[in-house]
């Protein structure tokens, strides 16, 4: 099915389309019947919706997502804004799209089996290159968590909406500026939860969703050495027929966790 119309189903009151799997047996909740692919069901009378994989919860009298809001005293509220660095997983629908990392390499963030995760370090002037657990980890401000002079930045190319980072340049450099201006950069229509949603700002609406779409790394035959690239979901990028949609979550990391430099 054309993302186009995965996208128009998901304009429906629910927010997504998710078919029952082939020959899923339907249980109780209470009363009513429910597939345990679309439904999670609380307490034997309550049922509320999966989204993208994610199980969301009951609050005073309706569901919530956990990774965009919290249930006080039967009252949802919005998550605050992520102030701590964080790592990246995307959650679709399939099995193989669930919780999978969010990896970085050749200035594209990417995910599946064959997504690399790329780093370097140079004890040059004293670096303690142990010192890093080498894991792709972003900050809110719109930096990559790495030590290496000039810094490195996440970004929204504007062109095709791919998830992508900076080489590294000097602060205040006109390369920088002239390449990527930087109200393009960072988050630029991205909103970030502590512990929640990485969601993205189209023109006209919030998309709590992003586009994993396939690739073939350079060298490899078709069907080999393959990834997912992330896009956020232009209406250009709707169109094509080989992603997957989904969700991706921040989880709060150490900044050491990260690596001095992102190749």
């Amino acid at each position: 099915m054309a993302l186009k119309r995965a996208f128009a189903a998901l304009a429906l009151a629910s927010g997504l389309l998710i078919l029952p799997a082939l020959a899923e047996e339907q249980e109780k909740c209470g009363q009513a019947s429910y597939y345990p692919s679309e439904y999670t069901c609380y307490d034997d009378k309550t049922l509320c919706p999966i989204q993208f994989s994610l199980a969301t919860k009951p609050c005073g009298g309706g569901c919530y997502s956990p990774e965009q809001y919290s249930c006080e005293d039967g009252t949802i509220k919005d998550l605050p804004e992520a102030t701590s660095p964080f790592s990246l997983t995307f959650s679709g629908v399939r099995k193989t799209f669930r919780d999978l990392n969010v990896k970085a390499c050749g200035r594209y963030l990417a995910v599946g089996a064959n997504a690399r995760e790329c780093h370097a370090c140079t004890a040059a002037g004293g670096t303690n290159c142990g010192s890093y657990q080498n894991s792709t980890v972003l900050l809110p401000g719109g930096q990559m968590a790495s030590d290496v002079p000039g810094h490195q930045f996440w970004y929204i190319e504007p062109s095709s909406g791919i998830l992508r980072y900076t080489e590294a340049l000097a602060g205040n450099s006109s390369v920088w500026n002239a390449t990527i201006p930087e109200k393009e950069f960072a988050a630029q229509n991205v909103k970030v939860y502590e512990n929640g949603l990485f969601t993205w700002t189209r023109e006209d609406a919030t998309t709590h969703w992003w586009m994993a779409c396939l690739v073939t790394l350079p060298g490899g035959a078709v069907g080999t050495a393959r990834s997912w690239r992330i896009y956020a979901p232009t209406y250009v990028n709707m169109e094509r027929g080989d992603c997957e949609i989904g969700r991706i979550v921040a989880k709060a990391v150490d900044r050491n966790a990260g690596a001095y430099k992102y190749p």
